[in-house]
């Protein structure tokens, strides 16, 4: 057991589960013990596999995590490790459980009808803003490519 140092560096745990945001905010994504954001001392990524076990850092006293390595012993501090299980508790209860399962099933409804809308298009509008040049297309450029020609005819 590695005690905190008490220091300035107060990064006992986080969770940052947004996989989506992958490289946009520069943090490991899954669940870190100590070290910093972008590198903690224990970390368990979201697809368990760039887990990391270091020897040291700012939040806790020094010590190895894991074993030492027989092909290169004392080559890093850092050790990347196979997770073989994980216990995962809860607390709060039942009621709790199912308050949270039941919000989640509603946000997930709100995301599908966001994307469902999303989706629809209204042609008319659609067409509309192809003939007035909102989209700056070039779609309709050879209607005034022709104009002025004494053979031109447009049927509308």
């Amino acid at each position: 057991m590695y005690r905190p140092k008490g220091g300035v560096a107060q990064n006992y745990m986080y969770c940052n589960p947004f996989a989506r945001s992958r490289g946009g905010d520069k943090q490991a994504h899954g669940i870190g013990f100590g070290g910093t954001t972008t590198q903690p001392r224990l970390f368990i990524d979201e697809s368990f596999d760039n887990c990391v076990g270091a020897s040291g850092d700012g939040t806790f006293e020094a010590g190895p995590l894991l074993p030492p390595s027989s092909s290169t012993p004392g080559a890093s501090s850092q050790k990347y490790f196979d997770v073989d299980a994980i216990e995962v508790w809860g607390v709060g209860g039942d009621d709790v459980v199912k308050n949270a399962l039941h919000a989640r099933s509603k946000q997930r409804e709100i995301i599908d009808a966001n994307i469902q809308k999303a989706r629809q298009v209204d042609k008319r509008q659609f067409l509309d803003d192809f003939n007035t040049g909102i989209f700056e297309s070039k779609a309709f450029a050879h209607k005034q490519q022709v104009q002025g020609r004494v053979d031109l005819h447009i049927e509308e």
